[in-house]
């Protein structure tokens, strides 16, 4: 029988008059691996908090098993800044050491106590604290943190550095790293794979699949929920409630796909019995209504046999409005389809075939070579994912094809024409007390009803929405407004650095197409192997400090 570590009850919550969470439910057991989807702002990161008891919800309970230490990455992690490397995994290590420091307390105890009960709860007592030390692998401490460190690339931070020198995206891999060293019973981690390179993206998929306790992630990584996860459960923005699907991410896709088509099938035929009784009872109205003038001999006749055909029209009537009746009463709603993006770029044209032409562009940071010599022209029509290990460059090779960094050595040259539509990894652009209209409107022509037919027209966000402020929206849907903006810009040549990053898969599948269609020219950096086996024409690695292309068909 599977261990039970948390149920959670008809939970509910809402935010004013908008509903979250309408009467869920979800039982959580030792070594599940589950997959927590929906679109973005739906609810997945209130749900994760009202797990960790940071979040009260409205109704509903909340069953952990007694002692339930659980383990929490959000999206954008962070800590004191005053801190270093070095004290941070002191910290997080904190519960590890209170463990050791309780038995080596008992093994005294017990060395000195004579009574025999006495003697027997602190041996009891004790094997409860072992099983624990052990099953968070205290006794391979040091190894586990080498390895952990190893894993998600962290083995050549300096120790002694502050939080306020690292990069977002190292912040995150620290807390990632604290929580897999901690070992709780139960992990919940929102889009773990934001900031981790292919290698650490493999190592961490490894690692969760053979981890003690359950494992509960929101991720918008097809491959990495394919390879962890055993269940998905998915939060329905239509009537917020969850649906679980049994299987890895491919499973889950498939089915869902099945019930819909399902689903839709069933609409249909009744919307066809609906029309066809509706179209019965207005023909036995109508001909009830006809006849022709009948000669006095034909009297009786018309008195018996017509008598007998209104019965029967009646009775008729009578049928097909009950059965009407019945079928409007329990009306099937239209399935309804994904919030799918839907971009309507509209790009300058652009004449040139060598859009984008660097010579021999070299960079060094602090004494290292990142990359030398890297020369290659991207031409029209290209779409680009560049790839390589986490601190190699690519950012920095971005940031000089935009001009925002100069090479130390070599030029880039841009087309005559090339208007270049940038989203940013990072969202500190976005002022979190306008709106999403107001955020939009930026520099773009036109007046707010366009805007607002836009935003709306895009895919990105419903009407009921494009007040709201931005602080107040998920990460997720910050992001969307970032692709809101690049689309107004009109721009010919996109420039994306992890552009699948807090966005709901939906959205990226429906943003991989959008992008396949563009008329213009794409350079992405991205870790999303399935992003770039859908868009890219051509993959770019740095390595060592040289960069290597790769060509390639994108898979539709």
């Amino acid at each position: 029988m599977a261990e039970q570590v948390l149920e959670l009850h008809n939970i509910s919550k809402t935010y004013g008059a908008k509903v979250v969470l309408d009467q869920v439910s979800l039982v959580i057991n030792r070594k599940d691996r589950i997959g927590l989807v929906g679109e973005n702002g739906t609810g997945k990161t209130t749900f994760a908090s009202i797990i960790m008891g940071t979040l009260a919800p409205d109704e509903g309970r909340v069953m952990p098993v007694p002692g339930l230490e659980i383990g929490y990455l959000p999206q954008e992690a962070s800590f004191d800044d005053d801190l270093t490397v070095q004290q941070f995994f002191e910290r997080a290590m904190g519960a590890l050491d209170r463990l050791r420091a309780e038995m080596e307390t008992l093994e005294h105890q017990m060395s000195a106590e004579t009574a025999p009960d006495a003697l027997n709860r602190l041996v009891e007592r004790y094997g409860t604290l072992q099983e624990e030390f052990t099953r968070r692998g205290g006794y391979e401490a040091d190894f586990r943190m080498e390895q952990v460190l190893a894993g998600l690339e962290l083995s050549h931070v300096d120790r002694s550095r502050t939080a306020r020198t690292l990069s977002g995206g190292e912040k995150t891999r620290m807390v990632l790293a604290s929580l897999l060293l901690l070992s709780p019973l139960l992990l919940i981690l929102d889009e773990p794979t934001n900031h981790l390179d292919i290698t650490a993206l493999e190592w961490l998929e490894q690692y969760l699949t053979e981890y003690a306790g359950a494992v509960l992630v929101i991720s918008h990584d097809r491959r990495f929920l394919n390879r962890v996860v055993t269940q998905i459960v998915e939060l329905s923005p239509a009537d917020h409630k969850f649906t679980v699907f049994y299987g890895n991410y491919d499973a889950y896709a498939q089915e869902r796909e099945r019930l819909r088509e399902q689903q839709m099938e069933a609409f249909e035929a009744q919307q066809t019995e609906i029309k066809e009784l509706q179209r019965k009872i207005k023909q036995i109205h109508h001909n009830s209504g006809k006849g022709r003038p009948m000669p006095d001999n034909d009297k009786f006749a018309k008195g018996f046999f017509g008598g007998r055909a209104e019965v029967q029209k009646g009775a008729d009537i009578k049928n097909a409005k009950k059965r009407l009746e019945k079928l409007l009463d329990n009306k099937l709603e239209r399935p309804m389809a994904g919030w799918a993006i839907n971009p309507d770029f509209r790009p300058d044209e652009l004449i040139s075939r060598d859009v984008i032409r660097l010579h021999e562009i070299g960079k060094q940071y602090d004494g290292r070579i990142l990359f030398a010599d890297v020369t290659a022209t991207i031409t029209a029509g290209e779409r680009i994912v560049l790839q390589g290990p986490n601190g190699v460059g690519k950012t920095t090779l971005l940031k000089i094809i935009l001009g925002l960094e100069q090479p130390d050595s070599g030029f880039v040259r841009l087309a005559n024409g090339a208007r270049i539509g940038y989203l940013d990894q990072e969202q500190e652009s976005l002022d979190p007390n306008e709106t999403v209209l107001e955020a939009y409107s930026h520099d773009l022509p036109g007046v707010e009803g366009e805007h607002r037919a836009n935003l709306h027209k895009y895919g990105l966000f419903r009407e009921d929405e494009v007040l709201q402020r931005i602080g107040n929206l998920s990460v997720g849907q910050r992001r969307k407004l970032q692709i809101a903006r690049m689309i107004g810009t009109r721009a010919n040549v996109l420039v994306l650095d992890e552009p699948t990053n807090h966005l709901d898969l939906a959205s990226v599948e429906s943003f991989e197409q959008a992008l396949r269609e563009f008329p213009g020219t794409v350079f992405a950096i991205s870790h999303d192997r399935t992003f770039a086996e859908h868009v890219a024409t051509s993959i770019w690695t740095i390595r060592e400090g040289a960069l290597a292309v790769t060509e390639r068909v994108p898979i539709s």
